[in-house]
């Protein structure tokens, strides 16, 4: 299974999001990368299906797993026929991409045998990153084609190029999905920094080209997820002495980056003097533009999602009945699985966390453990678990990361 791992690896982050079929009513469709990993799950299923039950089914993660996906296929049933709040196609669709996701961690689990295998994996998942990186820079330097999901138009697959202004995406959904994902290669570039080995100035070269894409994204909070875990990795890593530094090269960045320091301006409340009701408006200040992203989960994301707790807060109101987005992880799987679901997803986490704390600590673990917080830190303004592309490699990253754990 390692050479279909490393596959998911190397081709979801690769191949642009091209829909090959739409689903009706929606703008969801399905795409290559789902096809892929289908036979991969398939042939997966064939070849352990002897072990499901003896070895596999005996690991905690994987029935926390397995009850995550029950507890979400009842509260969907109970939304399709009790409170009607979502619509069986597409319910069944998101459920369905979740296990398809998250089914990815057990599937890695099985991939490594060695820790010649787990360097290769690394190996391929950092030239992958640069490639990555590479052409979203080219999206801004040279009008590499940029395709979209951002909104239903752009979904359909339109070949298009930045505007002014506009962030890179890569070959991500939106500059959302590609900061997101380079988060783990960066964290991996850090620990190897400080790991006996060579190749140092490689890792620094791809290092400096995922952290320009992570730059050019502007993403506000993942970079501030990125140095959060970042600094934790170095404290780990027993690096204390390079978090001053580290904080340096973040105010920098900021300083560097105009676009993305013009976001966090937004965030800063302007305060003016009192303005007299007389004087005329063309004499009085100018208004301060207000965080647009900000405001819209305050007054409509988030509110919307609080609604479809209080109708069912047990199970809630079902997988993709509060619609596209809702910009805020933890209030979506409230809104969607109620308390339960909620309550089932964080178990999943809580025995990730435990399995990759225990025993012998090395860096890709550190790395991903890392990576994994950081996500849980971004979660707070982005659906980002349900971010497809990030969502695969972070389920396939974290199974590498569990398995790496039992190897010599």
């Amino acid at each position: 299974m390692l050479y279909l791992t490393i596959l998911i690896l190397v081709f979801v982050p690769l191949y642009p999001k091209i829909p090959l079929v739409g689903v009706s009513g929606t703008f969801v469709a399905i795409r290559l990368e789902d096809i892929v990993i289908a036979l991969i799950m398939g042939g997966w299923l064939v070849l352990n299906f002897g072990r499901l039950k003896r070895e596999i089914w005996g690991q905690p993660i994987t029935r926390s797993l397995a009850w995550y996906w029950i507890v979400g296929l009842v509260s969907l049933v109970s939304a399709i026929f009790v409170t009607k709040t979502a619509d069986i196609n597409l319910g069944l669709l998101h459920l369905l991409r979740r296990i398809e996701y998250m089914g990815l961690f057990v599937v890695a689990t099985t991939a490594l045998s060695s820790r010649d295998q787990l360097g290769f994996a690394i190996r391929s998942t950092l030239v992958v990153a640069a490639i990555v990186a590479i052409y979203g820079i080219g999206q801004l330097l040279f009008n590499f084609p940029v395709i979209s999901t951002n909104n239903s138009e752009f979904s359909k697959g339109l070949v298009l190029s930045l505007g002014p202004g506009a962030r890179i995406n890569s070959t991500f959904a939106g500059h959302y999905d590609l900061a997101a994902y380079s988060m783990f290669p960066l964290l991996l570039i850090i620990g190897l920094l400080f790991h006996p080995g060579k190749g140092k100035l490689a890792l620094i070269g791809v290092g400096s080209l995922v952290y320009w894409a992570m730059l050019l994204s502007a993403s506000r909070v993942t970079f501030a997820a990125f140095f959060i875990s970042s600094g934790l990795l170095l404290w780990w890593l027993s690096q204390k002495k390079w978090l001053l530094l580290w904080l340096a090269v973040a105010m920098t960045s900021v300083w560097l980056s105009p676009q993305l320091a013009g976001r966090y301006r937004e965030l800063i409340p302007k305060v003016f003097a009192a303005v007299d009701e007389e004087v005329p408006d063309a004499l009085k200040p100018p208004q301060v533009a207000e965080d647009r992203s900000l405001n819209i989960r305050l007054k409509s994301e988030w509110p919307k999602a609080l609604r479809a707790l209080v109708k069912n807060p047990v199970l809630g109101t079902g997988f993709s009945s509060v619609g596209l987005a809702v910009d805020n992880d933890y209030l979506r799987s409230l809104a969607e699985t109620g308390i339960l679901g909620t309550l089932a997803l964080g178990l999943v986490f809580l025995r990730i966390f435990k399995q990759l704390g225990s025993g012998r600590q090395e860096v890709f673990s550190l790395a991903i453990t890392c990576g994994l917080i950081g996500l849980l830190i971004n979660a707070i303004f982005i659906d980002v678990f349900e971010a497809s592309k990030v969502a695969i490699i972070t389920w396939t990253l974290l199974g590498l990361a569990v398995k790496s754990k039992e190897l010599v």
